[in-house]
């Protein structure tokens, strides 16, 4: 019997599980291909230390941004090579549970749907990220309850209401922590003209950025290229210029979540004041969001346990309650 798989596929990050095994894959979405045969010879951190490795015919390319596909044909190879590593043959003709962005238009479902299926699902079922994390939370998704999820990814965010099993208000952005990396890396540039890597930057975001700029005084040294010449040079980057570089940014995302608590219902606003909102992704680790976001919304805000891997937990323990949560997959597959 196959093993059916949960995929949450993200701009920066992918994972992987299964009912049975649990999280198996939780590495970079970056394949690298060969450029000279149009080949992947790589996913996940093992693209990333290739590339470094090898010659420039060999490049890293992410085939999904702002929680959508951009290159359907990698996208589908990617999943290939994901259910590969977790060792799912692809003749197996497995079901995959996906999450996709509330955000998502028909059209990104479908070619996100489709991407699986040619990389060897059988069956293919979509649940929106807010629904699949408020699961992994644990929340009474299908109950007439109010709970409040915020999924803060690296390329969308998605502050949502959910009761009685859909999403009843929502707040969206594309936008996400791959945003304020390169809101970081723009500033040292205007700032030094020195061009710093992707990993530089999201390394400052995660020493110095703070959403109340209670970091002020702080600084980290980093290497970069001048923009000119392209010379090595250490520049010392302090937490001010991280912070102002963010701040657009991080009001962007207060305002989302504001928002969407504003539309909400009188019964259930009453819910969210007295169960709060919890705030899931990477990017919810971001130092002080939530007691900013709680200043204003006046909503006790809290960050989940492992903020990275709600939604894939989520999606696991749908895989073992098909059955009861089909109207949930039906609801996102529209």
């Amino acid at each position: 019997m196959a093993t059916d798989v949960a995929l949450d596929i993200g701009t920066s990050s992918c994972r992987v599980a299964t009912a049975e095994q649990g999280v198996l894959f939780n590495e970079p979405s970056t394949v690298a291909i060969d450029t000279r045969s149009g080949e992947i010879v790589e996913v996940g951190y093992g693209a990333m230390d290739l590339v470094a490795r090898t010659s420039r015919h060999v490049v890293a390319f992410r085939p999904l941004a702002q929680g959508a596909t951009i290159d359907f044909d990698v996208t589908a190879r990617l999943l290939a090579g994901l259910m590969e590593r977790a060792g799912i043959s692809k003749v197996s003709r497995v079901r995959a549970v996906m999450s996709v962005p509330s955000l998502a238009t028909a059209i990104e479902r479908r070619a996100l749907r489709q991407a699986a299926v040619q990389a060897g699902a059988r069956e293919v079922s979509l649940i929106e990220s807010p629904l699949a994390a408020a699961i992994g939370l644990g929340l009474p998704v299908q109950d007439p309850v109010g709970s409040a999820v915020t999924v803060l990814g690296a390329g969308a965010s998605e502050a949502t209401l959910i009761s009685l099993g859909g999403i009843v208000t929502k707040g969206t952005r594309r936008l996400g922590g791959g945003d304020l990396d390169h809101a970081v890396a723009t500033a040292i540039r205007q700032r030094y003209g020195v061009v710093v890597a992707p990993s530089a930057a999201e390394h400052l975001k995660i020493a110095l950025a703070s959403a109340l700029g209670r970091t002020s005084g702080q600084s980290e040294v980093v290497s970069a290229r001048t923009v000119e010449r392209g010379e090595p040079v250490e520049v010392t980057v302090t937490a001010d210029l991280v912070n102002d570089a963010i701040r657009d940014a991080v009001a962007s995302t207060v305002a989302m979540v504001q928002d969407s608590l504003a539309e909400a219902p009188p019964d259930l606003s009453q819910d969210v004041s007295a169960r709060g909102m919890t705030l899931v992704g990477a990017h919810a680790r971001l130092r002080d969001l939530a007691e900013l976001l709680a200043s204003r919304t006046g909503v006790d805000v809290r960050v989940a346990p492992e903020p990275d891997l709600v939604v894939i937990r989520g999606l696991q323990m749908c895989l073992e309650e098909m059955s009861s949560l089909h109207a949930l997959f039906r609801d996102a597959d529209r």
